[in-house]
């Protein structure tokens, strides 16, 4: 008996019971993970389940017998076990799905670092390259500039502290998002005294980080500054304009505020005032051949109306641009009337809107054609009047471009038809209708090939036999992990030939619209996708998600 109660003795019992009881429940939650992560992946628990049961049980029963001395040979063949079935799970799972892997390690480095509330932080330094690691250079590439064109105080330390720091708060929140190749950043308030900044990449928000009340309301005073608002009025809507200088790229920065229940939201929208995406041409946008060779000889019409539709935020404008980017200024003069002007084009002259002064569609439309334009671009078609002038216009030699709110090319007909368009008149006017939607682009370098199920197959016409490869998303550091970067059209024209302007002397429903573009050749907005997808271009997810 004393020599159990020698120190040495009781020195080992407790190391020995205290890894007894760790290995014990680390048996127990291993046989539950791998119970769920064997059905996940390898689609059956057995054997691997039952054999992490047997083996503690055995060892259970072994400790019972000759004692917790044999916990040590044990927490080896536990570790030897789970790392043989760690092997053979990541042969049959998804890249982003295995352990041994650089993601799995940057993703539970990110995790405990948000545990311990240093996540942003941490993810600051994951990001950056080696060599900027190295570099003491920590300076922002960021200027900010007003509506006037000079740059805020604050950017040379020439404000108080707080001042300063809000600034380049805002410098830093301004260089992360173009980084990431954002189109707009939200500031929301939310409760517990956080503001909450988003950014929207290739169309969808991701959060960028959180900010204390003080420093929140602070960064939003700076932008109101910028923006040339009322930093006083946080009861009602306010929007204004300022510019950011990134690195040699000028962006056109439109600010909107408003009142939400926990304070006062800001919302900045990200225009590329050089519009480099405009110099690429109808093909740099995703346009496919066809599509491209029709719109060629639409938008060098003599007179006629293109219009683009899609919902907000679906390159509409973009496409607008481009158009006009292939038709030569210097043989014509090309007016465009805008609310706001988004992209500065040289040749070109372009009106803004500008309600407080009474300057409408319509009004500016009207002075319009009183300056011998040959093509117009008119920003959108809000109402009956803008629309009607327009058409008028199509119809005494000049070619008019223009948008409108709608879901596919045969709703835009019926959307002219409601709010009070005589049919004869988009007969006569309209040359062609383009719908679009903007999918996201596979990531080069994460995206997985598969194979598709013969029944999708048979649905997509492909023949018997023929094998397919499609690639679905995955995910990377250098995509943030969502398996997209960047952005591309699909598109949906609708040529209007004489059976589309039989059709309109009646009435006809969307389906026959539909239907009888189809016969003259036109591919769907889901089937434009479906051409992306097996180009690889795009995921079946992301068509689904754009094109329903």
């Amino acid at each position: 008996m004393e020599h159990l109660l020698a120190p040495a003795a009781l020195d080992r019992l407790f190391w020995l019971g205290g890894a007894w009881l760790v290995l014990c429940v680390a048996w127990t939650a291993a046989c539950l993970w791998v119970a769920e992560d064997a059905e996940d992946i390898l689609g059956k628990a057995m054997p691997w389940h039952l054999g992490f049961v047997v083996a503690g049980s055995v060892f259970l029963f072994i400790s019972f017998m000759w004692g917790i001395a044999t916990t040590p040979l044990f927490w080896l063949v536990f570790l030897a076990g789970l790392i043989l079935y760690t092997i053979t799970r990541d042969r049959k799972a998804p890249s982003q799905e295995r352990i041994f892997s650089v993601h799995f390690l940057r993703k539970s480095l990110l995790a405990i670092a948000d545990k311990l509330g240093v996540g942003e932080s941490v993810k600051k330094v994951m990001n950056k390259s080696p060599g900027e690691l190295l570099s003491s250079k920590t300076e922002s590439t960021v200027v900010l500039l007003k509506k006037d064109g000079t740059p805020i105080e604050g950017q040379t330390g020439s404000l108080d502290r707080a001042a300063s720091k809000a600034v380049q708060k805002v410098r830093d929140l301004f260089q992360q998002a173009i980084a990431a190749g954002a189109t707009d950043v939200h500031f929301e308030p939310k409760s517990g005294e956080e503001v909450a900044v988003r950014c929207r990449v290739d169309g969808v928000m991701q959060n960028m980080t959180v900010l204390w009340a003080a420093e929140g309301r602070s960064s939003v005073s700076a932008l109101k500054v910028l923006a040339d608002m009322d930093i006083a009025e946080r009861r009602r809507p306010q929007d204004g304009t300022f510019a950011v200088l990134f690195k040699g790229r000028k962006f056109d920065v439109r600010a909107a505020s408003g009142p939400t229940n926990f304070g006062e939201k800001m919302a900045l929208r990200l225009l590329d005032s050089d519009g480099n995406i405009v110099k690429q041409g109808l093909e740099g946008i995703g346009m496919s051949q066809s599509v491209t060779k029709q719109m060629q000889q639409i938008i060098h019409q003599p007179h006629g109306m293109l219009i683009v539709c899609g919902p907000t935020g679906s390159g509409k404008t973009t496409t607008l641009y481009t158009a006009l980017g292939e038709i030569d200024v210097f043989s014509r003069n090309i007016v465009t009337i805008e609310d706001p002007i988004e992209y500065r084009l040289e040749n070109i002259s372009q009106t803004a809107v500008n309600v407080a002064a009474d300057l409408t569609f319509a009004k500016i439309l009207r002075s319009t054609l009183r300056q011998d334009p040959d093509v117009i671009l008119v920003g959108e078609v809000r109402d009956k009047e803008t629309a009607e002038i327009a058409m008028q216009a199509a119809l005494t030699g000049h070619f008019v471009f223009t948008t409108l709110h709608a879901n596919d090319s045969a709703t835009t007909v019926t959307r002219l038809l409601d709010i009070g368009i005589d049919s004869t008149l988009i007969q006569s006017a309209v040359s062609a209708v383009l719908a679009q939607r903007l999918v996201r682009v596979l990531c080069k370098r994460c995206k997985e090939a598969f194979t598709p199920p013969l029944e999708f197959l048979q649905k997509l016409g492909v023949p018997a036999g023929q094998q397919l490869t499609l690639y679905k998303e995955t995910g990377c550091p250098k995509c943030m992990e969502t398996g997209y970067k960047g952005r591309t059209g699909i598109h949906e024209l609708l040529v209007f030939n004489n059976e589309i302007r039989d059709l309109l002397v009646g009435r006809p429903s969307i389906q026959e619209i539909r239907a009888t573009g189809r016969k003259a050749g036109m591919k769907t907005l889901k089937q434009s996708g479906l051409q992306k997808t097996v180009a690889g271009i795009t995921s079946l997810n992301e068509v689904m998600r754009v094109a329903k």
